[in-house]
């Protein structure tokens, strides 16, 4: 049996997809017009990316080769090189900045023996530039001229003697081979304070030689005094002259035989009234008139030593009195068995009469 309800809906469809068909057409022909566009467009584009790009490697290329080629026709011309400045003043130009960086911090390193260190306040400038290549470097005459600004400490030793500077030798060796030729010279003779001190300096110190140090410092005035104190010593009694050496003295008559006698002293003629100052600190064991001796002044200084003055014209301490080295004691007369203003000295240890010219009026 025919369903004629199904017929119905189906020609209902017919009709309403006829009536569709040109709307739905149209949509179709319009999408397929834009695709055709767009490929169209697309095309184009790639098109023209692939001729700049090509026209921007052809232009490129020509401005890198011609870039190439100015330098080129430069560096046959020219040369880089560096301008070196110090405080603001060319002192020449180098074709290497870090070989003469090197070259300085080499220098300051490189410290010798004598040299504690080198210090360089302010380091050069650089600046780059092109110069001729008929242009001369100046490396050498720059590394000069950094150097001459160059503040050099030098080490240095010292010989000194009871604490003060003496004599400057260059190494520590050397110091110490004057130190051991000095005491090798006095055998231990004198108590002597002899050091060697380091020193450091930024000028050129006199310096001397191994024998002209040991020169130096054996001539040295306190050497020379402490020789002079250990030859006019007594039985460990350091004696001094009693007579100013400003004084005008003549040696008159020495120790020993004289005339078929015996003289026990040492007579030292000068002008009446010069003072007589004591030889060494000591005791006054006698001051007056002795016979012969006039007057006469003894002064023990221990040890058993004594010494006389004699023939005074005037006595200035009594016995017992305790007097200093350099005290003035008494001044020189012609009193006793004299023929003429004289200073009779004697030196006796343990009573026994010594020549005074061991110790002193050598």
């Amino acid at each position: 049996m025919i369903r004629f309800d199904i017929i119905l809906v189906i020609l209902l469809f017919l009709r309403i997809l006829d009536l569709k068909l040109p709307r739905i057409y149209s949509i179709i022909n319009f999408v397929a017009h834009k695709i055709s566009l767009k490929r169209r467009v697309n095309f184009i584009l790639e098109k023209k990316i692939k001729y700049y790009t090509k026209e921007c490697t052809k232009w490129t290329t020509l401005l890198v080769f011609g870039i190439l080629i100015i330098i080129f026709a430069i560096l046959t011309k020219y040369k880089p090189v560096y301008i070196v400045t110090l405080s603001g003043v060319e002192i020449g130009i180098v074709n290497n900045k870090h070989e003469i960086e090197d070259a300085i911090e080499s220098y300051v390193q490189n410290v010798t023996e004598d040299i504690a260190y080198i210090n360089i306040e302010e380091m050069p400038e650089f600046k780059l530039k092109f110069v001729s290549r008929e242009e001369q470097t100046s490396e050498e005459e720059v590394l000069i001229a950094v150097r001459d600004t160059a503040i050099i400490t030098y080490r240095r030793y010292a010989i000194t003697l009871e604490g003060v500077q003496k004599s400057v030798v260059y190494s520590l060796d050397e110091a110490k081979s004057v130190v051991e030729e000095i005491k090798e010279e006095f055998d231990g003779d004198l108590d002597l304070d002899i050091g060697v001190v380091e020193i450091f300096d930024t000028n050129h110190v006199d310096v001397e030689n191994v024998e002209t140090a040991v020169a130096k410092v054996n001539d040295d005035s306190l050497i020379q005094e402490k020789l002079k104190e250990k030859e006019a010593t007594v039985n460990g009694i350091v004696l001094h002259l009693p007579l100013n050496e400003e004084a005008k003295t003549t040696i008159t008559s020495r120790f020993g035989s004289r005339n078929g006698g015996y003289h026990s002293g040492l007579d030292i003629a000068t002008t009446i009234g010069t003072p007589i100052y004591a030889a060494a600190a000591g005791t006054v064991t006698y001051a007056g008139w002795q016979g012969g001796y006039g007057n006469l002044v003894i002064i023990s200084h221990g040890n058993g030593v004594e010494t006389y003055y004699a023939h005074c014209t005037s006595i200035y301490v009594s016995t017992g009195e305790t007097v200093e080295t350099g005290e003035l004691i008494s001044s020189v007369g012609s009193t006793g068995n004299s023929t003429g203003p004289h200073l009779h000295l004697e030196v006796r240890v343990n009573g026994v009469a010594q020549n005074p010219q061991n110790y002193l009026y050598k």
